[in-house]
């Protein structure tokens, strides 16, 4: 009897060791095993030892920091969508090409619910200018609850931006993050800002502020 139970306890122990193994490898290597997937109700697919997908790096955006780590933006789109928050995009029927984007650029508070036919229903990243973050506030559980993996990149003049204590704007993102930790709120650097504003004088002959 207790020969059995001893050999039963090696078949577990080889067992367990075994499906970890493959689980190592699977992660390291992306190898693909169809009986272990299709126990997980995965459909089998092909077997190829050590293969390997190359992993695009992310690229960092030093213009852009996080309000709470003060680390900057790592971001790398291949397709990206920007998609317009104008009511011309109400009858578009353009949802499903904008979801299948790598990156979505959505403005401000520009909604998706109720329209996700129209605008689709992914969001990526949020540009949104300094005048519409009290909207934002306004319902924050939906803009910044924990399970929204959406980037905020928050933009606007440095009086409003400054991190001394006397940037308004910066204040109520950073009160956001304390609330929110999870939330990825991003600001622009005052040299980004003024770049930008170069870009736009320069294309249209006027100052932004």
């Amino acid at each position: 009897m207790a020969c059995i139970l001893k050999r039963k306890s090696v078949i577990a122990v080889s067992f367990i060791a075994a499906f970890l193994f493959l689980l190592v490898v699977r992660l390291v290597n992306e190898v693909n095993f169809p009986l272990l997937l299709n126990c997980f109700g995965q459909p089998g697919t092909k077997w190829i030892p050590f293969s390997y997908t190359y992993r695009r790096p992310l690229r960092t955006h030093y213009g852009y920091i996080n309000v709470r780590t003060q680390e900057p933006l790592q971001l790398d789109c291949n397709l990206c969508a920007i998609v317009s928050n104008s009511g011309q995009m109400v009858g578009q029927k353009v949802g499903n090409e904008i979801d299948q984007s790598s990156c979505i650029w959505r403005m401000n508070n520009a909604p998706t619910k109720g329209y996700e036919e129209d605008v689709g229903r992914m969001t990526m990243i949020r540009v949104v200018s300094h005048t519409s973050v009290p909207l934002l506030l306004k319902n924050p559980d939906y803009f910044f609850k924990e399970a929204n993996a959406t980037i905020y990149v928050i933009w606007g003049p440095f009086r409003n931006m400054r991190k001394d204590g006397n940037g308004i704007v910066y204040n109520m993102l950073k009160k956001t993050v304390d609330l929110y930790p999870k939330a990825q709120i991003y600001v622009t650097t005052e040299k980004r800002m003024s770049y930008c504003d170069g870009v736009f004088k320069k294309e249209t002959g006027k100052d932004r502020f």
